[in-house]
């Protein structure tokens, strides 16, 4: 009797939990390393983002985002796994989460540009075959991958991944217009995608994106309590005191310079600027410790 040869399904599948479990594990238990390693030498020149485990961990997140991750290999993902971690223990490491947001950013654009230049129906129904292909195998080997890559602050790996989602693929087309065209065939799938992505709380207040899915979702749910208040039949009822709360908070302009008690938090605008500051100073340190070193060899 021949032998089957199994689908690609049961291959890159996440639904088949024997198979990740191979994937997941080593080989064999000796390659399993000891609790207590070995901490690296101070005195060697630090490794700026370009390191094995950092060219690893990029291509597997742009392997994944391009269909091309392929789940053969035993103990792909421990390996991984084990890639991250020495990032993470790393004088880099505190950089990984904003490295993997640039990243979603660049390589989503793959997935965004099979919606251009679509309208309608045809913009819906591939916006429905990304979709699908996306929330049931990229984003979860996206949480399989980066297990180990705690959250900042309040936005985890996927959290982060799907507001991505949102502003590269999701509002790269006219999807308002496609849906008030079209409301009549609109997919399950397009309803939960929209469900879905509304619940990500990435910023506050939200972004003009999360605004636009909340207006979607109003139309969708009835009621709908948001964040600019109540919705019924997709026309708001009821508007929300929480956008003129957090008007008075801010400070006004013409005020003069505020007292501060307590340590204040840092803007993702502002944190992004201070990591790039950051990265540029790592790099000119690491060079003027290739260029002393040259010059006393």
């Amino acid at each position: 009797m021949a032998k089957r040869t199994p689908s690609k399904d049961t291959l890159a599948g996440l639904r088949y939990v024997q198979k990740l479990g191979i994937l997941a594990v080593p080989g064999s238990l000796e390659k399993v390393p000891e609790e207590n390693e070995a901490k690296a030498d101070s005195s060697l020149k630090p490794q700026i983002f370009g390191t094995d485990d950092w060219k690893s961990v990029e291509r597997a997140v742009k392997d994944i985002l391009s269909d091309e991750f392929v789940l053969s290999e035993q103990g792909k993902i421990y390996n991984i796994h084990q890639n991250v971690k020495n990032i993470l223990r790393s004088r880099t490491g505190t950089f990984l989460f904003d490295c993997y947001r640039e990243w979603l950013t660049k390589d989503l654009g793959i997935l965004a540009s099979k919606l251009k230049q679509c309208k309608d129906e045809i913009l819906l129904r591939s916006l429905e075959e990304v979709w699908c292909q996306f929330y049931r195998d990229t984003l979860p080997l996206l949480e399989a991958v980066l297990l180990l890559l705690k959250p900042k602050g309040r936005l985890s790996v996927r959290c982060t991944t799907l507001a991505a989602f949102r502003d590269v693929v999701f509002f790269s087309e006219d999807i308002e217009g496609a849906i008030n065209n079209t409301r009549d065939c609109i997919s399950s799938e397009i309803l939960h995608s929209i469900l879905v992505q509304q619940t990500v709380n990435d910023s506050y207040p939200p972004s003009k994106n999360k605004l636009r899915l909340e207006t979607l979702a109003a139309q969708i749910c009835n009621p709908f309590l948001g964040y600019l208040g109540l919705f019924e039949n997709g026309n708001l009822v009821v508007s929300s005191n929480e956008p003129a709360a957090f008007a008075k908070r801010r400070p006004s302009a013409d005020a003069g310079p505020r007292r501060i008690s307590r340590p204040f938090s840092v803007q993702p605008q502002q944190m992004d600027t201070l990591n790039q500051v950051f990265k540029k100073a790592i790099r000119n340190k690491s060079l003027k410790v290739e260029v002393n070193k040259k010059r006393y060899h």
